[in-house]
């Protein structure tokens, strides 16, 4: 779903873009024999503080990382800001969306829906 180019338009839009505040993260779409995981990296970051939407086909992860008050930075590389993502998976089971989150990793487990099968219609002549 994203290379490099992507990845690169990404950090542009991060750059330039004011949207609010909002940064990305990495994340990781497998695709799995009945719909799709998707792995986020959200170190330092609370289970708490993730939330989790699926709305129209989007699954969007937002956080905000603990930021430590009151302290005198030296180095100051870890991320302060807010943490949105939103992917596109267009038709899936809604009801059988699951998340876990270990050791800084966010994964989402998503089923796409059973394809509907229809019979064959009868129609009377009349």
């Amino acid at each position: 779903m994203r290379n490099d180019f992507y990845g690169l338009l990404s950090e542009l839009n991060n750059i330039f873009n004011d949207d609010g505040g909002y940064k990305s993260f990495p994340i990781d779409v497998v695709e799995v024999s009945n719909g799709y995981e998707v792995y986020a990296e959200l170190p330092g970051v609370n289970k708490d503080d993730i939330k989790l939407t699926f709305d129209k086909g989007d699954l969007t992860i937002e956080c905000h990382p603990e930021v430590l008050k009151d302290k005198k930075y030296l180095v100051r590389e870890r991320n302060s800001m807010k943490l949105k993502r939103t992917i596109s998976f267009g038709e899936i089971d809604e009801d059988k969306l699951s998340a876990k989150y270990e050791n800084g990793i966010l994964i989402v487990s998503i089923l796409t829906k059973a394809p509907e099968v229809k019979k064959a219609k009868s129609i009377a002549i009349e």
